[in-house]
């Protein structure tokens, strides 16, 4: 019975997989490659290693659905100008959620499908973390520091969330083979800290006045910390690849990091919408402007569709590297 949970029927192991397709830790439970696409799309309801990465997204999809709906009940998304960035960053939630469920069902077809969608998955991922900064600026950040760094902020933000991008997926094709997966996912790693360091620079001087005895902002704070831990316990489990490193073949089907990063991620994204709900309800987010759906539907939709036509380069300018033993 045991061996059928965590070794499911039809399914591949990892020696019989291509070396590219294989994961860290992870022994049992592969899709057969080279199968019709509705194979794949059959495998969402079956067990193998990729089943609880498919779901995790899903229900995290229903879950983000659900608040849009409760708190279009709340607010006037179509006149209240201090909602559309909190829609615009739901929106984006659920774009990169999707875009990753379809990468984590479809990507076992072959290694050109496997790194194509995983590339167009990290588009989507950084569209999330540029709706991240964006609220960051026009919901957290205090009048002070709203008004002495927008600008600069702005432009820094979108060049890292683009840059971000391009460097996902050049160490994708450069490192994506097993035997460099820590290497590639620890510069990652850096990077995205980086661009967290610049988004914090939005509410340092909360933390700063808090500091110095002041209250005023100290629920804000709390919120940010919650948020703050769940970033850091998914970059964690994202780059770490535990436990399965330290037990092969134990967490293959449901426990591995992945899936442990994927609950994080949702988690932290609905810390984000509550922190953000909080201010609006505290009067702490006045920033807005008329324009204000035009820039967001515009940077978005540009940064989207450059990252897009840049992932088609890097795929016919970067080809997959892989590692000597396959040579």
């Amino acid at each position: 019975m045991i061996k059928m949970v965590w070794n499911p029927p039809n399914t591949l192991i990892a020696s019989k997989m291509p070396a590219l397709l294989q994961n860290r830790g992870i022994v049992f439970g592969y899709r057969q490659i080279n199968q019709p696409w509705s194979y794949y799309a059959r495998s969402i309801c079956q067990f193998h290693n990729e089943t609880f990465n498919i779901w995790t997204h899903l229900i995290a999809i229903v879950i983000h659905l659900s608040m849009i709906y409760q708190y279009a009940d709340q607010c006037d998304f179509y006149r209240d100008k201090h909602s559309w960035t909190l829609l615009i960053f739901s929106v984006c939630c659920i774009y990169s959620t999707t875009i990753s469920v379809i990468a984590h069902i479809f990507h076992s077809k072959n290694i050109d499908a496997h790194y194509s969608l995983f590339l167009f998955d990290y588009t989507g991922a950084y569209l999330y973390a540029y709706a991240s900064g964006l609220i960051a600026i026009y919901y957290f950040s205090d009048p002070y520091t709203y008004d002495m760094i927008v600008n600069e902020y702005l432009v820094a933000h979108l060049i890292f969330s683009f840059g971000g991008v391009i460097l996902m997926c050049i160490m994708k094709t450069s490192f994506g083979h097993k035997d460099h997966q820590r290497t590639r996912k620890g510069l990652l790693s850096l990077f995205f800290s980086l661009h967290a360091i610049l988004m914090s620079a939005t509410v340092a001087r909360k933390y700063w006045i808090s500091l110095n005895g002041n209250t005023e902002y100290l629920a804000s704070i709390t919120n940010y910390n919650w948020i703050y831990l769940y970033f850091i316990l998914g970059g964690l489990s994202y780059s770490c690849h535990s436990p399965e490193v330290f037990f092969p073949g134990m967490f293959d089907i449901i426990g591995q990091s992945h899936q442990i990063f994927h609950i994080f991620a949702t988690l932290t994204q609905i810390l984000q919408i509550r922190a953000v709900r909080f201010e609006i309800s505290k009067g702490n987010a006045p920033y807005g402007h008329p324009s204000l759906p035009s820039f967001f539907i515009l940077s978005t939709m540009s940064l989207g569709i450059i990252t897009f036509i840049c992932v088609f380069i890097i795929r016919k300018y970067f080809p997959v590297q892989t590692s000597k033993k396959e040579k």
